[in-house]
């Protein structure tokens, strides 16, 4: 983009706010200069988390100095942000600036947590009535005819791929209409960046194709839901050395155990985090392949934490975590678990034992995942840990945006606990990313 003439016509800077919700703003390329040097100052009030009414600005500062271009719109090119006070200080409720600074305090430990993901969503469309229907009646692995959305996902990852973003593999996944994307492991803040990146390019390019790309975790009652499944591992600060992994076969370090203990012990506070939508709790039910116990296995698809198989590849030994899902905050995410992981850690907490039963069947008495939002949002304000590593107005401020909507949906639906899917969650939840 060094000539003119190769120039698109605007720049678009991209940020999210405390729910995880992209935003973006857009102003003409040849700003290009003054931007990075001095930031653009916007409207910060009606963003949710981000500022009152009567101290509304805010300042948005790029991360990198070169724009990237958009493959999915060429007239565009794009440089991601990071919130600030007007004064240059990082902004205390900015996703990104939040996990900058619990990476940060991983690093002075000696320790780099890589991160990769498996994004699940939907491609539907909405009938004339507003409800929504699958584009496909594909099912696990389904090739063409059957998989609709196999040409579609090689557009994304063709297009991940000249951004710099590595993926795994891509697939039709267990329901009607449901895809797949694997990412490559990177740095937190790398694979936080990518995710939220990922979904912004999965539902751009499915409009410009006529159709919507979901991130709903839970769209259609009698099928599985989307999740966005975290694999992680702590490595050695010059990333030479997994330290999750061991001399044995598939077996994880001790210090793997701290860092699940740490998750599980957090499980309850986190789900607010992790699964931070009404609808999320309709995901999280028995039967659909989803978490509901806190509980840790080998190769246990029905624990909230699972360890895959990794014959012995010391890069590969890593763990699951399968409760979150992409309607969520990827920097929030991210960050939330790192500081779980290093909590146990530090403490030296020892996990439970592992199971290898069937946790959708088993009469085995374990703690549960939280029900609902309302009651996920009650674990995440009483959180000692989370205050302390978020900071009160983080957890304050989610709190109260978030029984907001609770209350919107109690109101809407007079039954929080009907399990069908409802139009309010349909109008709320359909375009999220």
């Amino acid at each position: 983009m060094s000539k003119a003439s190769e120039q698109p016509d605007f720049l678009r800077l991209i940020f999210s706010d405390l729910l995880g919700f992209t935003r973006s703003i857009e102003v003409g390329y040849d700003r290009l200069d003054e931007i990075v040097e001095h930031g653009l100052v916007i409207d910060g009030s009606s963003v949710p988390g981000y500022a009152t009414v009567n101290e509304s600005d805010v300042l948005l500062l790029p991360s990198r100095a070169t724009p990237l271009s958009q493959p999915w719109d060429p007239s565009a090119a794009f440089l991601i942000c990071r919130i600030h006070e007007v004064s240059g200080e990082p902004h205390p409720r900015d996703p990104r600036n939040i996990l900058r600074r619990i990476v940060s305090r991983a690093e002075e430990k000696g320790l780099k947590l890589m991160v990769g993901s498996e994004l699940e969503f939907f491609i539907v469309a909405r009938r004339t009535d507003d409800t929504i229907v699958a584009l496909d009646d594909g099912g696990y692995f389904s090739s063409q005819p059957q998989d609709v959305g196999l040409d579609f996902r090689r557009d994304i990852v063709r297009t991940l791929r000249n951004l710099g973003i590595a993926t795994t593999s891509h697939h039709h996944e267990v329901a009607k209409g449901q895809q797949e994307i694997g990412l490559q492991y990177t740095d937190a803040a790398t694979a936080a960046d990518n995710i939220m990146l990922s979904r912004i390019i999965i539902s751009e390019i499915a409009y410009r194709r006529g159709m919507i790309a979901t991130f709903m975790p839970k769209p259609f009652a009698n099928q599985n839901g989307s999740g966005m499944h975290l694999h992680q591992s702590l490595w050695g600060i010059d990333s030479s050395r997994n330290l999750f992994a061991t001399t044995g076969d598939s077996s994880i370090s001790q210090l793997a155990m701290t860092y699940i203990a740490g998750l599980l012990e957090h499980a309850t506070t986190l789900s607010a985090i992790l699964a931070p939508t009404v609808n999320s709790y309709k995901r999280l039910v028995p039967g659909f392949e989803a978490p509901t116990r806190v509980a840790w296995g080998y190769r246990n698809r029905s624990t909230m934490i699972r360890i895959p198989h990794f014959n012995g590849s010391k890069k590969a030994a890593r763990i699951e975590l399968r409760c979150p899902d992409a309607s969520s905050s990827p920097h929030l995410v991210i960050g939330s678990i790192l500081a779980a992981g290093l909590d146990g850690v530090e403490r030296r907490i020892e996990p439970p034992t592992p199971t290898d039963k069937n946790l959708y069947e088993s009469g085995v008495t374990l703690r549960s995942l939280p029900g609902s939002l309302e009651s996920a949002l009650e674990s995440l304000e009483a959180s000692t840990l989370m205050r302390k590593v978020l900071g009160d107005s983080v957890v304050d401020s989610l709190v109260t945006l978030r029984r907001r909507e609770w209350k919107e949906y109690v109101e809407s639906t007079r039954d929080p606990g009907v399990s069908e899917i409802t139009e309010w969650e349909i109008d709320q939840y359909l375009h999220v990313n």
